[in-house]
C-alpha cells in the first residue's frame, strides 16, 4: 500500500472512530454518601429514557417455564442491543429458570408480578464462574446471574420466589474434617 493511501485509511479510521457515539442510553447520577471515612460516589443508572421491553412480547406464556425463560433472555439481550432497556416482568406468576442480566439492562417487576424460579438444578446449568463461601468456584447459575456488567438494575414491586424443596439438601453441613475422630496407631 502506498504511504499517502495508508495516511488517507488511518484519518478516515480516526474520524469514523471519533464520531461513534456511546451507544448506552442509561445515564448515570452520583449520589453523595456521607460516612466516617474518604468514599468515591456511588453510581446510581437512570433508566428514565430506555424503552420498555414485556416479555410477553417475546413469547412468556403464564405457566410455560421453558418460554418465559427464552422471552427473558431475548428481551435481556435487546435490551443490552439497544443500549439500555427496561425488562418488564407483568402482573401474574412467571416461572423460570437462570436469569443472566447484561449491561445496560433494568429488570423490573410490576405490582402483582412474581417471578419464580424453578426448582430443577439442570435450568441453572452450565456452571458459570462464581464463588462459594469465599472461594471461587465454577458453579450452578445463581437465580440471577450478573458478570462483567455495568448499568444494571432490578425494580419494581412485584416479588422474586424460589421454589425451595431440591435446594433444602445443600442447607446441611458436613462436620468439619478437625473435628473427626480418629485414633493413632
Amino acid at each position: 500500500m502506498k504511504p499517502p493511501m495508508l495516511c488517507l485509511l488511518l484519518l478516515f479510521s480516526f474520524i469514523f472512530f471519533s464520531f461513534q457515539k456511546d451507544k448506552s442510553k442509561v445515564t448515570l447520577h452520583e449520589i453523595k454518601v456521607a460516612a466516617p471515612f474518604n468514599m468515591l460516589g456511588i453510581s446510581v443508572p437512570d433508566f428514565s429514557k430506555c424503552s420498555k421491553l414485556p416479555i410477553t412480547d417475546f413469547g412468556a406464556v403464564p405457566g410455560d417455564k421453558e418460554k418465559v425463560t427464552r422471552a427473558i433472555a431475548r428481551a435481556i439481550d435487546k435490551a443490552n442491543e439497544i443500549g439500555g432497556g427496561i425488562v418488564i416482568i407483568p402482573e401474574g406468576e412467571w416461572l423460570t429458570g437462570k436469569i443472566h442480566l447484561k449491561s445496560n439492562v433494568n429488570l423490573h417487576l410490576n405490582k402483582g408480578a412474581v417471578l419464580l424460579f424453578s426448582d430443577n438444578p439442570a435450568d441453572y446449568l452450565p456452571a458459570v464462574h462464581t464463588t462459594w463461601e469465599g472461594m471461587e468456584c465454577y458453579n450452578y447459575s445463581p437465580l440471577i446471574y450478573v458478570y462483567e456488567c455495568k448499568n444494571i438494575a432490578i425494580t419494581g414491586e412485584g416479588e422474586l420466589k424460589a421454589r425451595m424443596d431440591t435446594w433444602r439438601i445443600w442447607f446441611a453441613r458436613p462436620r468439619p474434617q478437625a473435628s473427626s475422630t480418629y485414633t493413632r496407631t
